[in-house]
């Protein structure tokens, strides 16, 4: 009796795992079935479109020869303090280089074997300079510009004043031995007082919270601009 229990449901697992496999079987016919046949019908139409267009090897590879690659010019930084720059980059074979600063043709140059090009001793203008470039093949073919890149030729140090505190000013600490040191520079210029860095709005003003100590305080202000050039004022205030 136990035995015949035991066969009975041995079978209908048997008959169980017989039923999914057949509806997996099932399944899978019907997807490639639906799927196949309209990959089958896409590859037929995209044929069907080259013969009609009487695209060829040939014709695939003339227009190849007539794409030129732009240029990769290397990164530039984006300030400096020196009027003149080096450029450089990659580009195919045997290719004339154009180069433009601020959209006007400075100067050519060819790439040799290794691929790669360079124009020495750029001249740039005072302010913000774009530079790009254009690759010329040996059949007279153009391609687009390269990236532009913006560079600015800061000449000068920045600006720099202190509003407050007054030169030689004098301070009871009593509760609050504390002063704010503020002052004026260009914009985008960073300040530090004493070494540290202080709070610059987008208009140039700063601000920096100093704390005074009994006797003489000497106060150093520098403004550092994106070129790197630098400007520093001092003021010696005294507090009691």
């Amino acid at each position: 009796m136990h035995e015949s229990r035991l066969n009975s449901s041995i079978k209908r697992k048997a008959i169980h795992n017989v039923l999914l496999v057949l509806f997996g079987f099932i399944l899978i016919i019907i997807i490639l079935v639906i799927f196949g046949t309209r990959i089958l019908i896409g590859f037929s139409l995209f044929v069907g479109k080259l013969h009609g267009s009487n695209w060829n090897a040939s014709t695939v590879a003339q227009q190849a020869n007539t794409y030129v690659a732009p240029p990769i010019v290397n990164p530039i930084p984006d300030a400096t303090n020196k009027n003149q720059i080096d450029i450089s980059g990659t580009a195919q074979k045997n290719e004339t280089i154009s180069l433009y600063v601020n959209n006007q043709l400075v100067d050519k140059t060819s790439t040799g074997s290794n691929n790669q090009f360079q124009f020495s001793s750029v001249a740039l203008q005072s302010g913000q300079n774009t530079i790009k470039t254009q690759a010329e093949s040996n059949n007279n073919k153009l391609s687009s510009f390269s990236n532009t890149f913006t560079i600015t030729y800061l000449k000068g140090p920045p600006s720099l004043t202190i509003t407050q505190p007054q030169d030689g000013q004098t301070f009871t600490i009593g509760n609050s031995p504390s002063i704010s040191i503020q002052g004026q520079t260009d914009p985008g210029v960073k300040i530090t007082v004493n070494g540290f860095w202080a709070i610059v709005d987008s208009q140039g003003k700063y601000n920096y919270l100093y704390t005074l100590k009994n006797g003489d305080n000497d106060i150093k202000v520098v403004a550092t601009d994106a070129a790197g050039n630098q400007a520093t004022k001092e003021i010696h205030v005294h507090a009691q």
